[in-house]
This record gives C-alpha cells, sequence and structure tokens, in this order.
C-alpha cells in the first residue's frame, strides 16, 4: 500500500513537472530582477570583469596550450612501455587515454590561470586586476547554489528539445544522450567505464569551463565590450563543439539545447560571482545529475526485463 502511495506521487509529480518547472524558473527570474542582475546595465552595476589588462591573443594562447596538452596525452601515454607490455582491450585504453587527457589539460589550465592571473595588469583606477582568475573552496556552496537555481531553466530547455526531436522525428529520443551515457547502459559493472565516467563528471568541466568559460568568454568580452554577448557567444560554441563527431562521437541534436542552456547560466554565473570555480561547480553537479539519472534508467530497465 505503501509503495502504491509513493507510486502515485511519483506520477503526480511527472504530470506536475512541467508546470512546477515554469513556476520556480518565474521565481528564480524575479529574484535576478530584484537582485539587479537581469536589469539593463546589472553587470557594470555589479562591477565587470576587468579583462582589459591582457591582450586578446593572450586569452586565445590559454586555449591554445590547454588544446595542445590534451592532443598530446594519448601520444605520450601509448609511449609508456609498462602500458603496451599489459595489452590493455579498447574500452581500458579509452579510460586511460581519457583521465590522461583531462588530466593534462587540467595541469595546462591551471598553469595558464597562475600565468595570466599573475601578468593581468589593473586597469585605471582599480587597485587590482579582477579577472575572475582566482580559485576557492568557497566556489564549491556558490556553484552548487547556482546550479539549484538554474536546474528549471536547463530542464525545462532539455524537456524542449526532446519534444522538438518526438515532432521531428515521430518517435522519442534516446534517453543516454552522450556516448559516455551509452558506455555506461552498455556494461555498468566495468571499473574502467566509470574511470571514463568519473573523468566526465569531474575533469570535463574542469576543462570545458576553463576553456570556453574563463578563456574564450574573457576574449570575447574584450572584443564585445558586452558580458550577455560573450556569454551567449561563448555558449553557441560551446554546445556546438558538443556535435562534433556527428551521431557516432558527438551528442544528438537535441541534446544542444539543453547544453546551451548550462553554457548561458554557467556564463552568467562567472561573470556575475568573478569566481572560476563557480560555472565548474555548476558543470559537475550538471553532468553528475545525468549520470545519476543514467544509473536510475538502466537500473529500471533491468528490474522490469526492458
Amino acid at each position: 500500500m505503501q509503495d502504491k502511495s509513493v507510486g502515485d506521487l511519483v506520477e503526480t509529480m511527472q504530470q506536475w513537472k512541467i508546470v512546477m518547472l515554469s513556476v520556480s524558473l518565474l521565481l528564480v527570474i524575479a529574484l535576478l530582477f530584484a537582485g539587479g542582475l537581469l536589469r539593463p546595465g546589472g553587470f557594470a552595476k555589479a562591477g565587470l570583469r576587468d579583462v582589459g589588462g591582457l591582450p586578446s591573443v593572450v586569452w586565445l594562447f590559454a586555449i591554445f596550450v590547454m588544446f595542445l596538452a590534451m592532443s598530446s596525452a594519448p601520444q605520450l601515454i601509448g609511449k609508456i612501455q609498462w602500458i603496451e607490455d599489459q595489452q590493455f582491450d579498447q574500452t581500458q585504453l579509452d579510460a586511460i587515454n581519457t583521465v590522461g587527457i583531462y588530466l593534462f589539460g587540467i595541469i595546462a589550465g591551471l598553469g595558464m590561470l597562475f600565468v595570466l592571473h599573475r601578468s593581468c595588469v589593473p586597469s585605471e583606477g582599480e587597485g587590482k586586476c579582477n579577472s575572475g582568475l582566482g580559485l576557492s573552496f568557497l566556489d564549491l556552496p556558490v556553484g552548487l547554489g547556482c546550479f539549484v537555481l538554474a536546474y528549471p531553466f536547463i530542464e525545462l530547455m532539455n524537456m524542449l528539445g526532446v519534444f522538438a526531436y518526438t515532432q521531428t522525428q515521430q518517435a522519442a529520443p534516446n534517453n543516454m544522450a552522450h556516448p559516455t551515457l551509452v558506455k555506461l547502459e552498455n556494461d555498468p559493472g566495468n571499473p574502467w567505464v566509470w574511470a571514463i565516467v568519473g573523468a566526465a563528471v569531474i575533469g570535463a568541466p574542469f576543462v570545458e569551463e576553463l576553456i570556453y568559460r574563463v578563456f574564450l568568454q574573457g576574449a570575447l568580452l574584450k572584443w564585445l565590450k558586452s558580458p550577455w554577448l560573450a556569454i551567449i557567444f561563448s555558449s553557441l560554441i560551446f554546445a556546438g563543439v558538443h556535435r562534433v563527431g556527428g551521431d557516432e562521437h558527438g551528442v544528438p541534436w537535441h541534446a544542444l539545447i539543453p547544453i546551451f542552456a548550462v553554457g548561458l547560466s554557467c556564463g552568467i554565473a562567472y561573470e556575475r560571482t568573478k569566481r572560476v570555480g563557480v560555472p565548474i561547480m555548476m558543470h559537475v553537479c550538471f553532468n553528475l545529475y545525468n549520470v545519476l539519472l543514467a544509473v536510475m534508467i538502466s537500473a529500471d530497465a533491468s528490474q522490469t526485463g526492458v
């Protein structure tokens, strides 16, 4: 009887999901508007990131260094004799290379953060260069709070993407909208697959947020002189990159809508807080949320024999 009541409650919540998300989003918008963020000139009143102390080419060079480090990882790992001697299978090699790629990217990104932070020259009238290049443990709870605020918007955009796919393809999309989640669904008991998942949950947000939010958005902010334009363009590029490789290696097109929403939310939070760790934590929460959903979907499928 109790199980039935819980099931009825879950079913009722699913039926009212879009209403609850819409109401939540309206409340968040009202809160942000009251706080001045969504009002005209809201970013300027809160204080813009000081990106004028570094040339645009320096921000782009930081991206180049990270991509160079990440692309070099598989080649360097492949030359390690011990790894060659182990005769790992393809999944194991994928896990080693994925972890190595993100590890190299994180090291390069942290190095560029340090260099840019030390090289930044304050603008006239500023006592220090507030370019938003610092990391702090305080970023973690702030990022978690920002993700909670952004969740209704992200989830509604996800529902919009699913609706658009269903209407155009006359069929519902696959629940697993990322190649990593597909691997987890196909082989949930493999620890090497979980290593790939762990890299996607922790390593990918760190690397991608440094590239697209900190460095690319910083360069766009310097060029365009508009936080909103910098956020929108960097979010579009961020979403578009996830489609590289087509259906085999990239995400399906309908998933680009919530990914753009994630980029937009992280970009706004970063420009508002000027804390590197805030968008990273938001991205970690998003990826972890999707992994938990994938695990629950797989468990439900196995229990029902699907």
